[in-house]
């Protein structure tokens, strides 16, 4: 098997537009996603089975819980974990990617949701929400995606879900994201249609 690599300049020339991401770095080597969750059951629940499937497709999938969480439900899945302290300054350090963050997180404190505005205005980074949130309707950066889970992630997430003391039969999975294209292989988050 042979990894393909490209140049950033040639990705100008792929022209596409709506959601989708972009690879860390000068040269597209990989792909890379941060995530900020407020508990593992509610990251596995909302987004086990899009990080189950990144990960089967090759990305390196990283999910911060606040201390004291019980990983093992993330280990299921295939990711990294990790401890955030506080989501203001965890988010001002992250060059990854993409980003996706539970919307609960963002509820309570003011700082965490300006430092996502600010990169979503630096451009250059996937972001994507889950839950609920009101924060992002009127936005027109971000839009409705949904992911439709593989039937290994649905076997890997079932699983989790299991650890964590709950149960979901979900085949689709939906947020709200600030993509900026699509990879020239395919797309794992797609467009939800506007409703008429």
């Amino acid at each position: 098997m042979t990894a393909r690599t490209f140049e950033a300049d040639d990705l100008a020339l792929v022209g596409r537009k709506g959601p989708g991401v972009r690879a860390s770095d000068e040269q597209l080597l990989g792909y890379d996603v941060t995530v900020i969750a407020a508990d593992v059951g509610g990251v596995v629940a909302a987004a086990g089975g899009w990080l189950c499937d990144r990960v089967r497709a090759g990305w390196q999938v990283t999910v911060l819980v606040p201390r004291g969480c019980d990983t093992r439900a993330l280990t299921i899945l295939g990711v990294r974990s990790g401890v955030w302290e506080s989501g203001a300054d965890t988010l001002r350090l992250i060059s990854t990617a993409a980003l996706a963050i539970d919307a609960r997180v963002l509820h309570h404190d003011d700082a965490p949701r300006r430092e996502l505005l600010r990169k979503v205005d630096g451009g250059g980074i996937e972001i994507t929400v889950w839950g609920e949130s009101g924060l992002f309707a009127a936005d027109r950066r971000f839009g409705r995606v949904r992911h439709r889970l593989s039937a290994a992630a649905r076997a890997y997430k079932q699983q989790a879900l299991s650890c964590c003391g709950a149960a979901c039969e979900q085949v689709v999975e939906e947020f709200v994201s600030s993509a900026l294209w699509y990879p020239p292989d395919g797309t794992d988050l797609a467009p939800i249609p506007a409703r008429q």
